[in-house]
């Protein structure tokens, strides 16, 4: 939780959608968002905060333009940097990726 890294806390929680053959687990700085069991979150996974559509710069900045982060009360950013795939089971090919967020 910037700025004092060491002072927040974090929990794993696990999610299944509503709409989608999906599971998940991520990591939520529950200091700042606090979840329970049985909470319902949207999870929206977005190439750009810019409402147009447009790449972002890089930095961030609050030049008083709203973004799609005006839309949620917790908003994370980070990479995907592994994806992999297994279709060993004789069902629906599962796709694995793995992403790191920052708050």
């Amino acid at each position: 939780c910037y700025p004092f890294p060491c002072l927040c806390t974090v929990s794993r929680i696990e999610a299944r959608s509503e709409q989608f053959d999906m599971y998940m687990q991520l990591d939520v700085a529950t200091e700042v968002y606090p979840m329970r069991a049985g909470d319902r979150f949207t999870m929206v996974l977005a190439p750009t905060l810019n409402l147009d559509g447009t790449p972002d710069t890089g930095f961030y900045t609050q030049a008083g333009r709203k973004t799609l982060a005006d839309k949620f009360d917790y908003v994370m950013h980070g990479k995907l940097y592994k994806i992999s795939e297994d279709s060993s089971s004789g069902q629906a090919t599962k796709v694995y990726g793995f992403y790191e967020f920052q708050i």
